[in-house]
């Protein structure tokens, strides 16, 4: 039986000591991700939703004016969370929280809504939210989680491929910004965590896996759609824009990296996204405007360094990654489903066509039983890509290249995907969201790591697969409970995994707890 209204309006009184006031949904949340997703499949939310950080001000007008009460049970719970949250984080200009994470062991690998790398994360930070600027201050603690220089090595050393790092405690600003709106534009600052793509484990170009970049960014605040008749016709859309900065222990120090994305919906079950990834600048590579211009434009290089080369040899300037996803929803036998895929390729001469590409496939479904909304996805992961069409056995490319030797890394985490190159991967993911407020979510992963067995840099820890040079076949069983107590937000889980490697087959165990409080 669905729970009754009281029940929820209990939950939402609750839950809004746990919220954070800032502009946008962060990637931090699988539930209210779900929530929002479900209503945007169901037609209640016209705006696309799988770019994060997504603008509230894109979907919640559409939201607060829809017919809550002629909807399902199920889509009702979702309105009700998602425009209480809304609200919640709406109703004060300032708010301070603090954090605290701590595991038995570091995480190797990271998904949608958990984040958390090392054993001991804290935070503690203050934001304000006014009509058109918004700030947060965040300082960060995390044991190790940052690359630092071993004594007496240095930048020399990487580029001799030898090893020169290690990790250090960090000491950081990250999740701190700056942000103004300009008309349908806000302009922010600082260094916040991103999610492109409809996959909810992995995503090919810009994840959570590693730390936030500090960057500087410009995003369309409301999806409305073009009125000209001659781009009407893509529907609601949004589109974001950055320029981050790398870090300084790298083969190419302090390197940039410029990203964008665009989504749009021409139909209600159809979303579909672009987006492009390019390293560029660093020390001792091109950095004027006009080389920016060119990396823009398209202008390609010889792959080899030589002056001249034919078509097959010319890539594009800059380390870059591109490609699209496309995600489709709609019920069959009145069972809501939606299909998903993602496709980034590595550099390549064609202006349109990206090759070297991995893949994400994913379907999901949901439903409402035992007194809460379930949401149950399957993903596919494969980022076993061979760059050479004369030699299709030897991979270790994908997040690779020729001059920006550290890959598309920042802090020796992958941007991407959580996994790296190399490795294949079936995720399956339930989430229960419970009347009380409470929530859980199990994972079983069964993942093949580095599954060519072989590494562009065998030796050499700083550089190259950032989680093993040797293949690891693992099966993973995650299971996490997230509930509301002390006036704050407690998650608890653990992790199970068998992995069988070269040197034989263990079973490892870790367990984590987070506590987030608002004053």
């Amino acid at each position: 039986m669905r729970f009754s209204t009281s029940s929820l309006c209990t939950f939402l009184c609750l839950v809004s000591s746990s919220v954070f006031a800032e502009p946008w949904v962060k990637p931090d949340d699988y539930g209210l991700r779900a929530d929002i997703q479900r209503l945007a499949d169901a037609g209640v939310i016209s705006a696309p939703v799988t770019t994060f950080p997504l603008m509230w001000n894109s979907f919640i007008d559409e939201l607060r004016a829809a017919p809550v009460a002629s909807l399902s049970a199920e889509l009702q719970d979702a309105a009700l969370r998602v425009r209480h949250r809304f609200e919640s984080e709406n109703g004060q200009p300032h708010n301070f929280q603090v954090h605290s994470f701590k595991a038995t062991d570091p995480r190797a690998v990271t998904s949608f809504g958990m984040s958390h790398s090392q054993q001991t994360e804290m935070l503690a930070s203050y934001s304000y939210l006014g009509e058109n600027f918004a700030a947060k201050l965040a300082v960060n603690h995390r044991e190790d989680g940052r690359n630092c220089y071993i004594k007496d090595k240095g930048q020399a050393d990487i580029v001799a491929n030898e090893q020169a790092l290690e990790q250090c405690d960090d000491k950081t600003l990250d999740h701190s910004y700056i942000a103004y709106r300009l008309g349908n534009w806000i302009f922010r600052a600082g260094a916040v965590e991103q999610f492109w793509g409809p996959g909810i484990d992995n995503s090919l170009i810009m994840s959570t896996n590693a730390k936030p970049l500090p960057a500087i960014s410009v995003s369309r605040e409301k999806a409305t759609a073009f009125e000209t008749p001659w781009l009407s016709w893509i529907g609601p859309w949004s589109f974001t824009a950055q320029m981050a900065q790398l870090e300084s222990t790298r083969v190419e120090p302090d390197a940039m990296l410029w990203s964008t994305r665009v989504n749009f919906r021409p139909l209600q079950q159809l979303e579909v996204a672009l987006s492009w990834s390019a390293q560029w600048a660093g020390e001792g590579q091109p950095s004027s405007l006009g080389d920016f211009a060119d990396m823009i434009l398209g202008k390609t290089e010889c792959a080899n360094g030589a002056d001249s080369c034919t078509s097959e040899q010319e890539t594009k300037l800059g380390n870059q990654l591109a490609g699209l996803d496309v995600r489709w929803s709609d019920t069959l036998f009145s069972q809501p489903y939606a299909l998903y895929v993602s496709t980034i390729g590595e550099d390549a001469s064609s202006y349109f066509k990206p090759a070297d590409r991995a893949y994400v496939f994913g379907a999901q479904t949901s439903a409402y039983a035992f007194a809460q909304n379930l949401t149950f996805n399957l993903e596919y992961i494969d980022t076993g890509v061979s760059c050479a069409a004369e030699a299709p056995d030897i991979e270790n490319c994908y997040y690779e290249h020729s001059i920006y030797l550290s890959g598309y890394r920042y802090q020796g985490r992958t941007i991407g995907s959580a996994y790296d190159n190399d490795t294949q991967s079936w995720v399956f993911t339930v989430l229960g969201q419970q009347s009380n407020g409470h929530d859980w979510q199990v994972k079983l992963r069964q993942i093949d790591f580095n599954s060519d067995n072989s590494d562009r840099y065998p030796n050499n820890p700083d550089l190259g697969h950032s989680i093993t040079k040797t293949p690891i076949d693992s099966q993973q069983l995650e299971a996490r409970y997230r509930f509301l107590a002390m006036k704050g937000r407690f998650t608890v889980g653990g992790v199970v995994a068998n992995n069988d490697t070269v040197e034989g087959s263990e079973t490892d165990t870790s367990a984590y707890l987070k506590f987030e409080y608002n004053f």
